[in-house]
């Protein structure tokens, strides 16, 4: 792998936009759950309303995180967006959090008539709990961003399939492809070690497994 190749796939499977993909994964993917509530597959969805959905997350999880990146690395508090120095990543990981939190707790309110599909909802949990375990873990190791985002792209889409009758298996084969493209870019760059990418994606996949299981019971 080249180093210009190897930095375009860095930068395209930004953590910033692993939910991006996996919302027009199963939106836009044809699949059919194992229940008989149709709208338990997300692909059934009223068009207006993933639409909305997904500029909800631009808004809340690629835009506002990404202009307040760009602000800290304007105003000297990052030297590089890619936050390679652990002592500067702080302060982006805990502003991930505060965007993914205020997403969550929008849900939530707004989530009345159980009206929000639960998938969603255990979704941005498990960004919030992934980013607030990168944020902990930075005291001890610089965790994989990278890591989580690819890790809770496989996580998601897991899941999720887990209560379909009906999906495509090849979503989740191109989906550890994805993630082990990501894995051998970061390694190549020399941004993180094996351990660091190995626990980031383990910490992104459980996060979301475990959030949407939970939703998925309660």
């Amino acid at each position: 792998m080249g180093k210009e190749l190897a930095k375009m796939v860095s930068w395209l499977f930004l953590p910033l936009f692993t939910p991006i993909y996996a919302l027009l994964l199963v939106f836009y993917i044809p699949s059919q759950p194992n229940t008989f509530h149709l709208f338990d597959s997300l692909y059934h969805y009223p068009e207006p309303l993933k639409i909305l959905i997904l500029l909800l997350f631009v808004v809340f999880i690629v835009l506002a995180p990404g202009l307040s990146l760009l602000v800290l690395k304007w105003n000297g508090t990052i030297s590089s967006l890619e936050l390679d120095i652990k002592e500067e990543r702080n302060t982006p990981i805990s502003i991930m959090v505060f965007y993914s939190l205020v997403l969550y707790l929008f849900l939530i309110v707004q989530d009345v008539d159980n009206y929000v599909p639960y998938t969603l909802k255990g979704m941005v949990l498990g960004g919030v709990i992934a980013s607030a375990a990168a944020y902990l873990f930075n005291k001890i190791d610089k965790l994989s961003l990278h890591g989580i985002g690819v890790g809770s792209l496989f996580g998601f889409i897991y899941s999720y399939y887990l209560n379909a009758e009906i999906f495509p298996v090849w979503v989740i084969v191109v989906v550890i492809l994805v993630g082990s493209i990501t894995v051998m870019a970061r390694l190549f760059l020399q941004k993180h070690t094996l351990n660091q990418l190995f626990h980031g994606y383990l910490v992104g996949f459980l996060a979301q497994f475990l959030c949407i299981y939970f939703y998925s019971v309660y």
